[in-house]
């Protein structure tokens, strides 16, 4: 974890983090999902992010994620957990489809704290609520907030990560909720990962740049 948590990383340490990012990736057509990197090392912060979606002329998407440690509340007790913050085209964006339910939006990740849903994944479902065929529409309590659970992510998909497996994923626009302070428009923190899936008409070379501004040395 010290190596998916830390910024400014050396060359080494970060050619072994993007060796594992994104690695055999269970989405659709995952050879067109790339990882966006532009600081030296892996994380932006969340304006950077918003710049580079914005300006990009290379990606057909782009979504942020951040690693989240949360507090589960199920019918046995509250339980300390692994998630993701996500924007709204996370799922969207790996090509991913819901076991049970639906995924939240963009339109549902566009306000901060205005979006209390939760996805939750299959093994989560499974262990922490019985399989509970009617959990798409139930509240659950995470962070001691209320979230409603929209859906249930395939059976094997954890994240975008090989060595990491989440259980939550919520809005990234709940920032502030789930972490009690906001960081979504302080352009000098480097919280959140990027990644993108390329346009079918890109041939990607060595590097892939999301806009002139971005490539440099």
């Amino acid at each position: 974890m010290s190596l998916a948590l830390g910024i400014g990383a050396n060359t080494v340490v970060f050619s072994v983090l993007n060796a594992l990012v994104l690695k055999a990736l269970p989405s659709a057509d995952a050879a067109r999902v790339y990882f966006v990197n532009n600081s030296g090392g892996p994380a932006q912060s969340f304006p950077n992010y918003r710049d580079i979606r914005d300006r990009n002329s290379v990606f057909e998407s782009l979504f942020a994620y951040r690693i989240a440690m949360l507090a589960l509340d199920d019918d046995s007790g509250a339980h300390r957990v692994w998630g993701y913050l996500v924007t709204g085209n996370y799922f969207e964006s790996l090509g991913i489809k819901p076991a049970l339910g639906r995924f939240f939006t963009p339109a549902e990740d566009a306000h901060p704290n205005a979006s209390p849903y939760a996805v939750i994944s299959y093994t989560c479902w499974q262990n922490r609520f019985g399989g509970d065929s009617r959990i798409a529409g139930k509240d659950i309590r995470i962070n001691g907030h209320p979230y409603t659970v929209l859906g249930v992510a395939p059976r094997g998909f954890h994240g975008t990560e090989i060595f990491y497996w989440s259980e939550i994923w919520v809005p990234m626009m709940m920032q502030p909720q789930i972490e009690g302070h906001s960081w979504l428009d302080v352009r000098n923190t480097h919280n959140s990962w990027v990644a993108g899936r390329l346009k079918r008409t890109i041939t990607p070379p060595t590097r892939v740049c999301a806009s002139r501004w971005e490539c440099r040395g």
